[in-house]
């Protein structure tokens, strides 16, 4: 019934419909008889094509001017909640997107699967769900809550049984046992039959936290998030469906299920993992929950040792309440953090640890102790230099250098992941004798293992964790101490609990401060906060050092001091005199195209327009920090204002045309 026609006039009603990435709403027949509502999921014929799952946004009797095709119902006649269709339709407005490319990120990938599941489903019980990962020891008999924690815990419980939106920040630094706050937290909700959503920023922090709030909650805990084994997706995403799960725990994707929580947590809101960067439309994940809690009411718990700015803004002006945990749960000091200025260590050229790290690493595992080592930089070598005419080798598709990966023995562009030979000769005078400079992750490795004895090192990074599971094997591998050193990139500092822990140590800390990003500054401080506080959670001694070549940078210093309040303060200064977020609403516009002629005079028509309106302040065009990847030159426009409905009004028609807006051109916005 699909793929007939039928006269428009011979029907009594129709449905509009969203089919995930298609150009506009398309309107089907509804069949005699046939139970379809706003929120059902139907079969429906788009041209030629195979039938394709849709979903209804309206049902009518207006007749249209053209012959249509019928909408079947889903055999499983799932219909989606009013809630998950305004959430749906919310988040297309608010990011300047399209319904249906907002459905292409709603839905999972195998969503007809899990209808399939669900229909049979309700021909048979469903079995146990499968492991959401491998187990892990739990200590079930935890310690009582401190008198910091009974209070915040106190405030939250008060507000479980408020109706409207409560939102709360609950600000505790590293080790104080926010954890142990959410635990008592969603045992109290579930006593009170609410449903509860837990986010967590990466997919490594799921099966530690999942362990954590089934032994001692005794129930099951939904885990959702891309990299599990397709049955263990289905079966997670099936308790969602049919309405058994009570607690969910995923990563940002897992609040755009249709799972209706009444209380909210996310853990480390301040991680940029929260944020859709593609595709669109780009939602951050704590704006959509408050979102929903306004609308429907709920309980928002945001917490952070590091929050970001806008959050601890909001708190500040009692747009949220404020919950302060000052000490840490173990009554452990926060660890001494020491800042050594690399510019004046006497060293072995190439050398990427100063003699104090060294010499503190080898004590820290001579002791029977673990350590965490970060530096954020991939592969062996940051550059090859031509030693004939000192030219830096870039990849032929991204403006940007090639990195060597002595793993692979060869050079990789980390934008398009191209390969190239390491002997490649130099496109600018042809010579073949070339250098390595800068020192990365897989150098650092191999110095640790020449200058510690007795090192025993797992790395965490991209190319250590692209298979499934990856990332769960390490960090059960370091957790059940099988390797003392734990060598990673910024993956390691985030949320992590090893009580083994006593050192910590961050080279080339200063990376980042390179970055043209107003938010630069903010995510160094996060960075260098958040990887200190894996040190000495579980007693006294922990040890922190950081090496830079920037010692006196403000940052380096608050960190210093576990300052996180003279942080804010001196940013958020900085920030309002260069009319930054928090301050004004930041709209970044990305404009891309094979044919750099073509992409100049369209962002010079799109600036033009965007001058008309007096309520934004445009600025550029630039060129981006990266202006050539995969052979696509990119170009930014930056805007400025309070009042974002003028953005929608003036880019919606432009990003949601049925047709490019100039072909060849592709157009990416993104709200900071």
């Amino acid at each position: 019934m699909v793929k007939e026609r039928c006269n428009s006039a011979l029907l009594s009603r129709f449905c509009e419909v969203y089919i995930p990435l298609s150009p506009s709403v398309f309107t089907y027949g509804v069949p005699e008889g046939a139970d379809i509502q706003r929120g059902s999921v139907v079969w429906v014929q788009l041209a030629r094509r195979k039938p394709t799952l849709a979903l209804v946004s309206r049902v009518h009797s207006e007749k249209p001017s053209f012959d249509v095709r019928y909408a079947c119902p889903h055999e499983s006649g799932y219909v989606f909640s009013e809630r998950y269709m305004e959430s749906l339709e919310w988040v297309s407005k608010y990011y300047i997107s399209s319904p249906m490319r907002t459905l292409n990120v709603f839905w999972p990938a195998d969503f007809d699967k899990f209808l399939d599941a669900l229909l049979a489903e309700k021909s048979e019980p469903r079995g146990e769900a499968p492991s959401n990962g491998p187990e892990m020891e739990v200590c079930s008999d935890l310690p009582p809550l401190t008198g910091e924690q009974e209070t915040a815990l106190a405030s939250l419980v008060e507000d479980l049984d408020k109706d409207g939106f409560r939102g709360t920040l609950l600000h505790g630094v590293t080790g104080s046992g926010k954890t142990r706050v959410y635990q008592e937290l969603v045992r109290e909700a579930l006593k009170r039959n609410k449903r509860v959503l837990i986010l967590v920023p990466e997919i490594g922090l799921t099966p530690q936290t999942a362990s954590r709030f089934e032994d001692y909650l005794k129930v099951p805990v939904v885990v959702l998030h891309s990299a599990l084994s397709a049955p263990q997706k289905r079966a997670g995403y099936l308790a969602v469906l049919d309405g058994s799960a009570k607690v969910v725990l995923g990563t940002r994707s897992a609040i755009l299920s249709p799972f209706d929580f009444d209380v909210v947590i996310l853990d480390e809101e301040h991680d940029s993992s929260f944020k859709q960067q593609d595709p669109a439309p780009r939602y951050h994940t704590r704006d959509l929950a408050f979102h929903l809690a306004q609308k429907y009411g709920a309980l928002v718990v945001l917490g952070s040792a590091t929050p970001c700015l806008e959050t601890f803004r909001n708190a500040k002006a009692g747009n949220l309440k404020l919950l302060t945990l000052k000490n840490r749960a173990t009554a452990a000091p926060l660890p001494e953090v020491k800042v050594i200025d690399m510019g004046k260590v006497r060293q072995q050229k190439g050398v990427l640890m100063s003699p104090a790290l060294r010499e503190a690493l080898s004590d820290c595992i001579a002791g029977g102790d673990q350590a965490i080592i970060l530096m954020n930089r991939r592969g062996y070598s940051k550059i090859r230099v031509c030693t004939k005419c000192g030219e830096t080798l870039y990849c032929k598709h991204c403006h940007i250098p090639l990195v060597y990966h002595k793993q692979y023995n060869a050079l990789m562009c980390h934008y398009c992941a191209a390969l190239y030979p390491v002997d490649t000769p130099c496109p600018t005078c042809g010579a073949e004798t070339y250098e390595f400079v800068g020192g990365a992750i897989e150098k650092l490795e191999e110095e640790i293992h020449e200058w510690v004895a007795d090192a025993k090192v797992i790395r965490m990074d991209r190319d250590t964790t692209q298979n499934v599971g990856a990332v769960e094997k390490i960090l059960t591998s370091f957790r059940n101490r099988e390797y003392n050193i734990l060598l990673g990139t910024q993956m390691v500092a985030k949320g992590h609990d090893f009580p083994g822990v006593k050192l910590v140590g961050i080279v080339g800390a200063d990376s980042g401060l390179g970055i043209p990003d107003f938010r630069s500054t903010e995510r160094l401080y996060q960075l260098l906060s958040q990887t200190a506080g894996r040190a000495g959670r579980a007693g006294s001694g922990g040890r922190v050092f950081i090496q830079t070549l920037n010692p006196t940078e403000p940052v380096m210093q608050y960190a210093i001091r576990h300052d996180f309040d003279g942080f804010a303060e001196t940013e958020s200064s900085n920030r309002q005199m260069a009319f930054y977020p928090p301050f004004c609403k930041l709209v970044e516009i990305s404009c891309g195209s094979r044919d750099e002629n073509l992409l100049r005079d369209t962002v010079n028509r799109l600036e033009s327009i965007l001058r008309k309106e007096s309520s934004m302040t445009v600025l550029g065009p630039v060129d981006a920090f990266v202006p050539k990847v995969q052979n696509v030159f990119w170009v930014k426009l930056y805007i400025k204002t309070q009042n974002l409905a003028a953005v929608r009004k003036v880019l919606a028609p432009i990003l949601n045309a049925p047709k490019a807006w100039v072909a060849g051109v592709e157009i990416k916005v993104e709200l900071e």
